[in-house]
Formats: C-alpha cells, structure tokens, sequence
C-alpha cells in the first residue's frame, strides 16, 4: 500500500496518485487499486477506484484494504487532506509513504519524530518507523544526488515514481516468496530430532556432506549452552545462503574461537 500525503489542501497529492495509478496500470502488468480519503469529482467509483473512503469508520477502513490487498498487487493511497486524525490513523498501514511539497520537509521529519516518540506506547506504530527509517522510506527531489523527504510533485516525476514503486513491489515479492519457502523449510527442520538431523536435511534435499557439516555445527552449538531449536535457527540462514566451503570455514573458525578461549 503507497500512501501519498500532504497537510495541506489542494497540495497536488490527488493529481499526483492517480498519475502514479495509471502510469502502473498502463507500464505494467499488475492489478492497482487506488482509494482516495476523500470525494472525487471525476472518477466514478469501482472496484478498484473507491473514493469517500472518510466516510467508512477506521474499522471498515482496514478491512475493505485487508480484502483489497488479497485481490490487488499494489494499493495508491490518496490521503490528500488537512491534517486530520483520521489519516493519521491509516498511516501506520502503508508501505510506502509520499509527503508532498518540498514545503512540508520539516513536516514530514516532525511527523518521523512523533511516530518514533509514540512507539514507546503503541506497538502498532513500530511499523511505520521501519518504513521511514530504512529502505521504504520515501525520499525524493529533483536532484536525485540530494534526496530529501518531501518534494514539488512535476508530470515527470509520474515517470521516476511509478518506477520505484515497481521495483519495491517485484523486490518484495522475490522477497516474500523466498522468505516464504525458507520458512517452511525451517519449520520442518525444525521437527527433525538432534541425532538424525544430518539425515533429516539429506531427505530434504541438502547435500549429505554439507548436510553431516551442518548437524555437526548444531552439535558444537547445542554442547556450547545455546538450546536445539535456537541452535537451528540461527545456523539456518548458512546454511542456505553458503556453499559448503563458506559453512566449512565458518565451523572451523569458530572451532579455533573455542580453543583458543581455553588456552
């Protein structure tokens, strides 16, 4: 979900998301919704195209998006509005978040300030903290070199928008599928007892040298204090991501780490 925001009216954020709309719709092969908190003149109301959104309670608000985020691979969120609780109450929900006008740059740090203060209170808020501190965070201007939060929306930033936004979705999709499947590779490593996990992996496909190295690292791990399950875990990402060499020199440095503690 791609919020664009601004705290003032008529800001350009409409005409700026339904660019960003249609410019998905026409570039790619996605389904894109666009969902507007406010009324629309022009567009009439669809299935993807809903607009009066603030006239839903907050409750209906997330599950009409819970429902639309299972049926469409991106959500425009147009959140053009004063500032105004009931779009504050959705921010935390988006993935990826526009301030509009390069006016509002000390806008958008403030609210970053006051999202981070009130984590301490509302876990629900961790979220967006992510999002504006790491990679989803958005930060444009029209010096590319020199990015900063906010910026003067132009029909050509249509172009370099709707661009990033793609290459976050196909990055978070590739990374969900992944993520996904490594999962349920973990969980069902997992479930395989200690003295046959060697074996366990073999049967799950992982090659019986690097299989036995592994079951010997959990081994060294689970004799060291750190619990099985704990000990898998936290092996588990070597496992996949290194060839046999890479786990190998992992193991024996760790080894030479131990003998030399003892010395």
């Amino acid at each position: 979900m791609i919020g664009f925001y601004s705290p003032k009216a008529k800001s350009g954020v409409t005409e700026l998301s339904l660019s960003i709309y249609k410019w998905l719709k026409e570039h790619t092969n996605l389904k894109v919704a666009f969902i507007s908190y406010g009324s629309l003149e022009k567009e009439e109301i669809s299935d993807e195209l809903i607009h009066g959104f603030s006239n839903l309670t907050l409750t209906q608000q997330k599950q009409k998006i819970k429902k639309m985020k299972k049926e469409f691979n991106i959500i425009i969120y147009d959140a053009s509005s004063q500032l105004s609780e009931g779009v504050l109450n959705l921010l935390p929900i988006v993935d990826r978040l526009f301030v509009v006008g390069e006016e509002h740059k000390d806008f958008a740090i403030k609210l970053h300030q006051i999202i981070e203060f009130n984590k301490i209170f509302d876990k629900r808020v961790k979220n967006l903290i992510t999002h504006l501190q790491g990679s989803k965070t958005f930060i444009l201007s029209e010096n590319k070199e020199n990015r900063v939060i906010g910026f003067n929306y132009t029909k050509k930033d249509s172009n370099d928008i709707g661009q990033m936004i793609y290459t976050d979705y196909v990055t978070h999709y590739v990374k969900v599928k992944l993520i996904e499947k490594n999962e349920k590779i973990l969980r069902k490593i997992k479930l395989i007892p200690q003295e046959v996990l060697h074996k366990g992996l073999y049967d799950l496909g992982i090659d019986y040298e690097k299989a036995l190295l592994f079951h010997k690292f959990v081994v060294l791990r689970a004799a060291l204090g750190q619990p099985y399950n704990e000990a898998v875990e936290t092996l588990f990402p070597f496992l996949i991501n290194s060839s046999f060499n890479e786990l190998l020199d992992k193991f024996q440095n760790e080894l030479y780490a131990i003998a030399k503690l003892k010395i």
